[in-house]
């Protein structure tokens, strides 16, 4: 069993740096992450271990939980893009000042992310600032920061973020105490951020002479898309409290808000259908990170992570680290550093399973609720800021700007780096 644990650490090893460094090899992470997920159950059941499928249908069903709550989000988001919901906020982010135009753009960010996964609030987030900023260089800038508001507003709840939603599906957090201890760290990283990098804002900004929205093309009245963005956003926020109140899957609840959204758009669009210019306009946010890529990553990290858990690699590095480390915050700060060069979604599902949660107290740091879970949201949600390799969120927002790692490296990690530095002490004093 050592040999087999030493065999599947060493494969997974390797396929985290592949994954880390896919802007230089090109080598898809999805496909690595996948590929890597299955084979070290093949090397598990070629050891000699008798694998049980209940056990292999654990892991899948856990990610399959949290893709379907992405897409099911994903495509609520979308149907309000789509109708023209955010539209307004094209208009109304059309201003000069740099200063103020970041604030304004972190805000609404770190909001809509505290109700939406950060991947698709940056998406949503970055389509609508490239149609008003025309600059390179302050797009850079201004999609950095909503990176950093999208990753912030993520981690204060349980359905903001990826490696949140795997902790709410494991039972080891609630939505509210989850919520109430953290949201005060976030805005205040959030703040020593913004104020950091406005010094990079130079000069006014260079808005668009024109917008490329849909507005010629929309036929929803403006009551509709209020109906349908507070609809939408309320119900959303409800998930929590419907699988509170049912027991039930969040995926379920999810499924059921876009179910109600696909209906709501269907009344209010009746007459649209035939109409070419709306049919169009029918493109969802789904792009190479979302939709088949995001369903084989966290799939295939599931299925590697799944493997050191049932090989006792897991347990043993659990039982080392509470003989001789046990401090919480130690364990919180190397995720959060290593977060940032190794995906925090694999990293979130190690320190999920490294140290059993004690369902028997409610005041140890690994009850339900307890530090250790908080604190393993906050820094991985944050530290995957440091590079932004550290996460799918990170990846759009680098590609879609161009932005390299040198220059990332250069001028926002160390602001990053001092921000998370703030949360972590605010943390620890309320606590």
């Amino acid at each position: 069993m050592l040999l087999t644990s030493l065999v599947i650490i060493a494969v997974l090893l390797t396929s985290y740096l592949v994954i880390s460094t896919d802007r230089l090899n090109h080598i898809n992470r999805a496909s690595v992450s996948m590929f890597t997920g299955v084979l070290v159950w093949v090397i598990f059941s070629f050891s000699g271990n008798n694998i049980h499928n209940t056990n292999l249908n654990h892991y899948v069903l856990k990610a399959v939980e949290v893709i379907l709550f992405l897409l099911a989000t994903n495509s609520i988001i979308s149907i309000m893009s789509n109708n023209g919901v955010f539209d307004s906020l094209k208009t109304w982010l059309r201003m000069k000042n740099a200063k103020a135009l970041l604030w304004s753009l972190t805000l609404i960010t770190f909001c809509i992310s505290a109700n939406v996964d950060n991947l698709t609030t940056s998406i949503l987030m970055i389509s609508i600032m490239t149609q008003v900023v025309v600059s390179n260089s302050q797009r850079a800038i201004y999609s950095v920061a909503i990176l950093i508001a999208a990753n912030l507003g993520g981690s204060f709840t349980v359905i903001g973020d990826i490696t949140n939603l795997y902790l709410w599906t494991h039972q080891v957090v609630t939505a509210s105490t989850f919520a109430a201890g953290l949201i005060l760290p976030a805005i205040v990283s959030l703040i020593l951020f913004n104020i950091l990098v406005s010094t990079l804002l130079i000069g006014r900004v260079e808005v668009s002479s024109a917008l490329s929205d849909f507005s010629d093309e929309v036929y929803m009245p403006k009551w509709q898309k209020i109906t349908l963005l507070l609809v939408g956003l309320a119900s959303i926020w409800f998930v929590p409290t419907f699988s509170s109140l049912t027991s039930l899957p969040p995926f379920l609840g999810a499924l059921t808000v876009l179910a109600l959204i696909l209906m709501i758009d269907g009344i209010f669009n009746f007459k649209n259908y035939r109409n070419r210019s709306f049919i169009r306009r029918k493109i969802f946010l789904t792009n190479d990170y979302v939709g088949t890529h995001l369903i084989l990553y966290i799939l295939g990290c599931g299925l590697g992570i799944g493997a050191l858990v049932e090989c006792g690699a897991l347990s043993y590095i659990g039982n080392w680290l509470m003989s001789n480390v046990h401090n919480v915050y130690i364990y919180g700060g190397v995720i959060g550093l290593v977060s940032g060069v190794i995906d925090n979604i694999p990293l979130v599902l190690i320190g999920l399973h490294v140290f059993p949660v004690d369902f028997t107290s409610s005041t140890a740091d690994f009850a339900v609720n307890g530090l250790y879970w908080q604190l393993l949201s906050f820094c991985s949600a944050f530290g995957c800021s440091f590079l932004f390799i550290g996460s799918l969120a990170g990846h759009v927002v680098a590609d879609s700007q161009n932005i390299r790692l040198s220059y990332y490296f250069r001028h926002f990690t160390w602001r990053v780096l001092l921000a998370w530095v703030a949360g972590i002490v605010v943390f620890y004093l309320i606590h």
